[in-house]
């Protein structure tokens, strides 16, 4: 009886020992790999950053995905153009000297934003560079005949920063999206200065090539519209060199002597049919201003 009793405690108690001894392997070879991914990941770790930290490691990494660098470089090289495009107007003012003077200048002249006088001063000067024309000779142009409002117009038609007559030059605004373009400050600019460039050659001179785009090609002189003009460029380019005081006060001092009679829009050739040498001719006349 005691025999048999002993034999039955002796298989549970070793099969506890066994359970143990089962349970005591599992948990080392579970920490053993807990120390070893540790371990690895750790030496992993360390060997990238080494690698990483040798510029011609680098190098060849990046030679062997040749097809993302190419497709990140062609993107760079897709987005420049239209980067550059977008930041050249205020840039060029802001970073020439002598383009802030005159933004300045015309901002207080005229009482307009510096941010709209910053973007025709740019204009201005890019037009210039298209049609070899001097840029501070448009912007006296868009001066003195609308005071720097794209929106102007006259009695007889004139329209936009130079007032350039739509229905006469309505094919010059083609290439802009048509005659309403005529109010686009910068197709207008681009227009005006393509007829003033060509009032100048035809004329021989900037002073006939002013009273050619006023209108008054026909008549003894062009009632002091050149002279206003060529005024107040020389008041842009004072303010250029830094004197934007001086510059105003020249203006508001010019703006107190008299001025000649302007000539009437009767008598203007691009008013009058009778005064119109031939069809030809009447597609390149220049704008006209109210009187």
């Amino acid at each position: 009886m005691s025999a048999a009793t002993n034999s039955i405690s002796f298989y549970p108690a070793a099969e506890v020992a066994w359970t143990n001894v089962v349970r005591d392997i599992r948990d080392g070879a579970l920490a053993t790999a807990r120390v070893v991914v540790t371990f690895a990941g750790c030496t992993t770790l360390l060997v990238a950053a080494i690698l990483f930290a040798n510029d011609d490691v680098r190098a060849a990494l990046k030679s062997l995905l040749p097809s993302q660098a190419t497709q990140v470089a062609t993107t760079e090289e897709a987005a420049a153009p239209v980067e550059a495009a977008a930041s050249t107007p205020t840039a060029s003012a802001g970073n020439d000297p002598r383009q802030k003077h005159i933004v300045q200048y015309l901002a207080r002249r005229y009482r307009v934003a510096e941010e709209a006088s910053r973007m025709l001063v740019s204009s201005a000067y890019q037009i210039g560079k298209e049609y070899k024309l001097d840029p501070l000779l448009i912007l006296s142009v868009v001066a003195i005949e609308s005071s720097l409002n794209p929106y102007a117009e006259s009695a007889m038609g004139a329209q936009g920063l130079m007032q350039v007559m739509t229905r006469i030059h309505a094919g010059r605004f083609e290439a802009h999206g048509g005659q309403l373009a005529a109010l686009d400050p910068i197709a207008n600019m681009k227009v005006g200065s393509a007829i003033l460039s060509d009032m100048i050659a035809r004329g021989g001179s900037v002073e006939r090539g002013l009273q050619l785009y006023v209108g008054a090609g026909n008549q003894a002189d062009d009632g002091g519209y050149s002279a206003r003009v060529l005024g107040e460029r020389s008041r842009i380019a004072l303010a250029a060199t830094g004197k934007v005081d001086a510059a105003i006060s020249a203006a508001r001092q010019a703006a107190l002597e008299p001025q000649q009679k302007p000539a009437t829009a009767a008598t203007r050739p691009a008013e009058s049919s009778a005064s119109i040498p031939a069809p030809a001719q009447a597609e390149e006349r220049p704008p006209a201003r109210s009187a």
